[in-house]
């Protein structure tokens, strides 16, 4: 009687061998893939963080309307979309959009609250 492993043997270890190298490397595809979505994730919401934190410091209310602008975090190019609104006589709504091409978008809003006799934000 001979000892070892026969053709037959030899190839269903081989297919099995081949199914789990496959399904590896699919799921250290989508966890790599999962990562960069994270990161640009991460970016685009401090971007946001960063540019509520600006309207913040200013003195005056930004003038009504959409601002666009190109940033770059990382390495990664962004464009971050600021759009301000007034929401009855005395508040003023804005609205940060960063996207980082079609894959990644971040919104935050804020409302100011304006003493229209300054001019002034206060926030509350």
């Amino acid at each position: 009687m001979r000892k070892g492993f026969t053709l037959a043997e030899l190839l269903v270890a081989s297919v099995i061998m081949l199914v789990v190298l496959t399904a590896l490397s699919v799921a250290l595809i989508s966890f790599v893939r999962g990562g960069k979505t994270l990161e640009l994730q991460e970016g685009a919401l401090t971007l946001a963080r960063v540019e509520i934190a600006e309207i913040e410091r200013l003195e005056e209310i930004p003038e009504p309307g959409i601002t666009e602008k190109p940033d770059t975090l990382w390495g990664h190019p962004y464009t971050i979309e600021t759009t301000v609104g007034f929401q009855g006589e005395d508040a003023v709504d804005v609205f940060v959009a960063v996207s980082s091409g079609d894959s990644v978008s971040i919104e935050l809003a804020r409302r100011f609250y304006v003493d229209r006799n300054t001019n002034r934000q206060e926030l509350l």
